[in-house]
């Protein structure tokens, strides 16, 4: 009995230590948008400053560009999109020269639907 116990513990622990093994790995996609590719230079501004861009894809939650602004993790920005103009956002990772962007509201679904119809798509990944 105590060993089906410490058999049901060791089990658990190995779903849990799995689940661990899953989020980490690149290849299992977390995000909570789907991103689109894409291929748009734009800008975003921090400070005052403009800083050119060049985004890589794009969800209604928030996107991943390249840029050489040297801009840090936490920044409040605003990114210059299509049909949307400037809308808000925080800089939520960087590293290689790209950043990940998280706006700060949604971009509505008609918005965004508009907005994906006036970019080109990009063909390949990063």
């Amino acid at each position: 009995s105590q060993l089906c116990g410490q058999a049901a513990a060791m089990s658990s622990l190995f779903t849990h230590l799995d689940h661990v093994q899953r989020s980490r790995d690149p290849a299992v996609d977390q995000r909570r948008a789907r991103r689109d590719l894409v291929d748009l230079v734009s800008h975003v501004t921090a400070r005052g400053s403009a800083h050119s861009v060049r985004i890589i894809n794009l969800s209604s939650l928030g996107l991943m560009c390249r840029s050489d602004g040297g801009l840090p993790v936490g920044e409040r920005i605003t990114v210059w999109l299509p049909l949307v103009q400037d809308i808000a956002a925080d800089i939520r990772w960087v590293e290689d020269g790209r950043m990940g962007v998280e706006f700060l509201e949604p971009i509505k679904p008609l918005l965004y639907d508009g907005l994906m119809g006036l970019i080109p798509p990009r063909r390949t990944a990063w």
